[in-house]
């Protein structure tokens, strides 16, 4: 009875973590800033609208930046497009395939700040 609630247990662990994307660390948290070279909007890996950004400056080259979901944008009004020029607050982290990608907190554009993430680093969307 016991090993079967244990496979019970260490199954349910495994299925609700195979579907876990990119750790958020608030602690890790660093600033980059540079020009959006490119936008997409793919399912992320909860099988969301996500919309991520390839963007470019002095200091970084990011071609993963995952920002949001693209409906959570376009409910606040708050378009991205190649061009513009972001100050993003976030940190690194690693996709379900081992790529770098850059997970946002905050974004600048131009005077408007955005926060898509609550200050524990919960996404908002």
């Amino acid at each position: 009875m016991r090993f079967g609630i244990l496979f019970v247990s260490c199954a349910a662990f495994l299925a609700a973590t195979a579907g876990e994307g990119p750790m958020y660390k608030v602690k890790d948290e660093v600033v980059v800033s540079g020009k959006v070279v490119s936008v997409t909007s793919v399912p992320d890996w909860m099988g969301k609208d996500g919309l991520n950004i390839a963007l470019q400056g002095a200091e970084v080259s990011a071609p993963h930046v995952d920002v949001a979901t693209a409906s959570f944008l376009k409910m606040l009004e708050f378009p991205i497009g190649v061009g513009d020029e972001l100050q993003l607050t976030g940190c690194w982290s690693k996709s379900s395939d081992g790529q770098a990608v850059f997970l946002v907190h905050t974004l600048k554009n131009r005077k408007v700040t955005l926060n898509v993430r609550d200050p524990g680093g919960s996404p908002l969307w």
